[in-house]
């Protein structure tokens, strides 16, 4: 059943991932960790604002750390109870122990509550958060606040409003579609495995060395080609990279696709928080809609045209090593438009003020019911 078909109570997904911003990365850069109190206190927060809506349920992945139901305990410590939220809890069944514990479990969740007939997801977490509920569920419209490592797809955004704005949406989609945007997505296809297709939201990297370890990406040295949706000088990581380059408006469906080399142009920048590094960049040029690149045809390939091996490499995706390539084996990547939906929670609440929807005890000309002009 798809999202929206489950009758007229409207429903709002949750999806938090506890172990996000809790990677190699803390040893290595000055990156923040974000322990499971702040994230309880976060989620209490949406659910606060999800209260002030008409949402009558929530779907909710559940975690071995149960955010979730963490949040409800702290707002009922604060003098809000459960009832006082005035919509319903309800965990998404999942296999095995009932739990999602890696990015597999994410994904059937995600894939759960659109059967379930939610409106939204409100997700915590980060990039590869992101893909995981987008592998599960490709058309979702997603808030997607900030709350990993690698943050390039997340917003900014107070918690509570984030909560108020889903809920505003969820109620009634079609009002709010000027104030959602697709976002692209990068199509990935590894040519001796036809059968290999996944996705990625932010960025493909193409990477030296052909094993996946911890997969976080960190050694500059290592980088050989990259493909990025979200280019932006003011973000860490290769979407900061691309940003130096050539920064595109969020708005724009377009990509970068970034050639490193270390006796290339010097550009210096934040691959990681507190990480300023000097990378090595041979060439780059602009993506377009259904453009399609083949990562690593070029340093496959001699001045002849004869393929010569060079090793095993690995493909990153979101910042993740996830596929390790054969020697003489490449990937190509296209640039689709048919990614997940984004709300733009600053925008709805925006729509939803104008309309005197946030105050619907207000008279024109500015004059508050029951309260006479001055």
């Amino acid at each position: 059943m798809a999202a929206g078909e489950m009758g007229h109570e409207t429903r709002v997904g949750l999806i938090v991932n506890a172990s996000a911003a809790r990677d190699v990365r803390r040893l290595t850069s000055l990156a923040r960790t974000i322990d499971v109190h702040e994230r309880v206190n976060l989620v209490a927060r949406v659910l606060r604002g999800l209260s002030g809506g008409r949402v009558g349920r929530v779907m909710l992945m559940p975690e071995p750390a149960h955010v979730v139901e963490r949040a409800v305990d702290l707002l009922s410590a604060s003098g809000v109870s459960p009832a006082d939220l005035g919509f319903d809890l309800e965990p998404v069944g999942l296999p095995g122990d009932g739990e999602a514990r890696d990015a597999a479990g994410t994904t059937l969740a995600a894939s759960a509550m659109a059967e379930a007939g939610v409106a939204c997801l409100v997700t915590v977490g980060g990039d590869g958060t992101n893909r995981a509920v987008v592998s599960g569920w490709p058309s979702a419209a997603l808030v997607p606040l900030a709350g990993g490592t690698n943050n390039a797809f997340g917003v900014q955004i107070d918690p509570t409003a984030a909560g108020v704005a889903a809920a505003l949406y969820a109620a009634d989609p079609g009002r709010y579609h000027e104030q959602t945007r697709q976002a692209p997505r990068l199509e990935v296809r590894v040519d001796a495995d036809p059968g290999l297709t996944t996705s990625a939201l932010i960025d493909v990297v193409l990477v030296r060395s052909g094993w996946l370890g911890a997969h976080a990406l960190w050694d500059p040295a290592t980088l050989v080609e990259a493909i990025v949706t979200r280019s932006d000088p003011s973000l860490t990581g290769l979407a900061g990279v691309a940003g130096v380059l050539c920064p595109l408006p969020v708005e724009w469906p377009a990509a970068v696709h970034v050639e490193f080399d270390p006796a290339g142009a010097s550009v210096m920048v934040p691959l990681g928080p507190g990480q300023l590094v000097s990378i090595g960049v041979r060439d780059w040029r602009r993506i377009e809609p259904d453009d399609r690149v083949e990562l690593g045809r070029r340093a496959l390939e001699n001045d002849s045209g004869d393929v010569r091996d060079v090793g095993r490499w690995t493909l990153a995706l979101d910042g993740e090593r996830q596929i390790i390539l054969d020697p003489g084996t490449s990937a190509s990547v296209r640039l689709a438009t048919d990614g997940p939906r984004v709300i733009d929670a600053h925008g709805v609440l925006w729509a939803a003020a104008r309309s005197g929807e946030l105050a619907r005890s207000a008279a024109p000309h500015g004059t508050l019911a029951g309260r006479g002009a001055d």
